[in-house]
């Protein structure tokens, strides 16, 4: 539908053009007149008219102060076409200036007049035409461009970087809005959902699958869009994993981006309920070096064969400072472990997280979090009295405890009071002389009697009645060595013992000694013999395979 306002001062001119003209037959639907340029500016803000007709001299407000005004009128389109009794060139010429069309001179004839109406008509349908198809245009590309992206980032990251094909991946980047790529290093998280085959397909319907992966990406989307200011991207490759390429300009950020990584772990278990790991590439790196970031994230989470899942790896599967995660104080069977097994700075260090718990909380005011700290205080002084812990004052009187804790009404002070009470809890256990030896010792049994099996550190933590972390902690301070590393020793040493043997193939070999892909098998012997499997044959004159 187009409309068109007539504005002439001369009532006779005005009501002429507005009934005898037969608008319809050139396409429009809707006329109305103004009797000046002051209520036709009135008219054109209330009802946008695509078509003015005008005249040029009239009281009070010209056409032409009429179309200057209308310039300021935003989102607003229009074509003017303009009437004058005077056949003056400058009139014309600022009329142009202005924005008008044409214009037509009194007395006006109809033949003219439709001939310029019908060409006016013929370009606002134009140019509608052209904003719809710009429109749908637009449209289009919203909605194709997280596909393209997608496509884009699978291709950089999963295959070795082309300097041949620079200029058109940059002009890719620039075309998707990915060109921050180029300008500042990138980190990178790969988030892998846990025993993901495992889940149900049901045929004609979305899969469970499906649904959960969609569930962890919208998480990790919502979790980046809510925490970091930099630039980011996330999408999924082609084995189902989430990757988040993210801007890192601060090359000390990377502890940051691991409290992201925990609160992502966080709210998927929260809000997806399933287990889930996280890989992080250990420092930035440009954007030539994006299939080397995705190659340490892919391998970091290969941890998961041995330390179990549901848990943040940084570096690679070999790297025995990857298997433990931080130091945290949120859990109760953490901080037992910590005042049992730690030292006091042991103790201080893990208090770092406090701010960051509290906030996790989320709580509107002082005595809400007084009241959280006391059932977290509550929750650890139970588990520290199912572990031998004699003390009792807690347990008969709580009130007492409630009320030492209300004397503090900032965040520091109510730190520093939760770390001495932790200190003086470790202090007691420590006269108990409990014995991390024992633990160390039970663990390292376990690796030698079941290396075959699919052994964890989370199992035999389980196994010793310790947390991961802390007896990784205790293993190293015992031995000298990780978890991993001597898992991987173990099992090494028994697969060259194996491969001396003709009646075993290499793959046979490598699922004996616990690992069920024989390709990583190949890959750690080498690292850590330095020879493949088939090499250390032939070097002992074995020839198969």
């Amino acid at each position: 539908m187009i409309s068109v306002l007539i504005v002439d001062d001369e009532y006779e001119i005005r009501e002429g053009l507005r009934r005898r003209v037969p608008w319809h037959e050139y396409g429009i639907s809707d006329v109305l007149a103004a009797a000046d340029g002051d209520e036709a500016l009135q008219t054109a803000r209330r009802h946008q008219p695509d078509l003015i007709v005008t005249d040029i001299k009239m009281n009070r407000m010209s056409g032409l102060e009429f179309l200057s005004e209308l310039h300021t009128l935003p989102n607003y389109l229009w074509k003017a076409v303009l009437i004058s009794g005077y056949d003056d060139f400058s009139l014309v010429k600022q009329a142009i200036q202005l924005g008008a069309m044409d214009y037509i001179l009194k007395p006006i004839k109809m033949e003219e007049l439709e001939r310029i109406v019908r060409k006016a008509v013929e370009m606002i349908e134009r140019e509608r035409l052209q904003q719809q198809n710009h429109e749908h245009l637009a449209y289009q590309v919203q909605f194709a461009e997280p596909k393209l992206q997608e496509e884009l980032l699978r291709e950089l990251a999963e295959n070795e970087y082309d300097p041949y094909r620079e200029t058109r991946v940059f002009y890719r980047l620039q075309s998707l809005r990915l060109d921050w790529m180029k300008a500042m290093p990138l980190l990178m998280m790969a988030i892998e959902g846990d025993d993901l085959k495992a889940l149900p397909a049901r045929p004609g319907l979305l899969d469970e699958k499906e649904l959960v992966l969609f569930g962890i990406g919208n998480v990790v989307s919502h979790t980046l869009a809510e925490q970091i200011s930099v630039p980011s991207v996330l999408f999924r490759d082609t084995h189902e994993r989430w990757i988040a390429v993210i801007g890192s300009p601060d090359p000390d950020a990377a502890e940051r981006y691991h409290a992201i990584a925990e609160t992502c772990l966080e709210r998927i278990n929260q809000f997806v309920k399933v287990k889930a790991s996280i890989g992080i590439s250990p420092a930035p790196k440009e954007l030539s070096k994006l299939h080397l970031l995705y190659t340490e994230c892919a391998d970091s989470l290969e941890q998961k064969v041995v330390c179990g899942g549901n848990r943040i790896f940084v570096g690679s599967v070999d790297d025995g400072a990857a298997e433990v995660g931080k130091l945290t104080i949120r859990e109760p069977a953490t901080v037992l472990d910590l005042v049992k097994y730690g030292t006091d700075e042991d103790v201080r260090e893990s208090m770092n997280d406090f701010e960051d718990m509290v906030k996790s909380w989320e709580l509107p005011n002082l005595k809400d979090i007084q009241q959280q700290l006391f059932k977290w205080l509550m929750g650890i002084y139970r588990a520290a009295a199912s572990a031998g812990w004699p003390v009792r004052t807690w347990e008969q009187d709580p009130i007492g405890l409630w009320e030492q804790l209300e004397q503090y009404d900032t965040l520091q002070s109510l730190q520093d009071q939760m770390e001495n009470l932790l200190l003086s809890l470790a202090g007691d256990f420590r006269k108990m002389a409990s014995s991390s030896s024992q633990i160390v010792q039970e663990a390292e049994k376990m690796i030698r009697s079941r290396y075959a099996e699919n052994l964890s550190l989370q199992l035999v933590a389980d196994a010793v009645h310790v947390t991961p972390i802390w007896l990784s902690k205790l293993y190293k301070k015992e031995k000298g060595r990780t978890f991993i590393e001597e898992l991987t020793n173990v099992r090494i040493a028994e697969a060259k013992d194996m491969l001396g043997d003709m009646k075993f193939k290499i793959y046979q070999v490598s699922h004996q000694v616990g690992y069920k892909d024989p390709v990583h098998f190949t890959k750690l012997f080498k690292k850590q013999v330095g020879v493949t499997p088939k090499e250390f044959r032939r070097l002992r004159g074995i020839l198969d395979d």
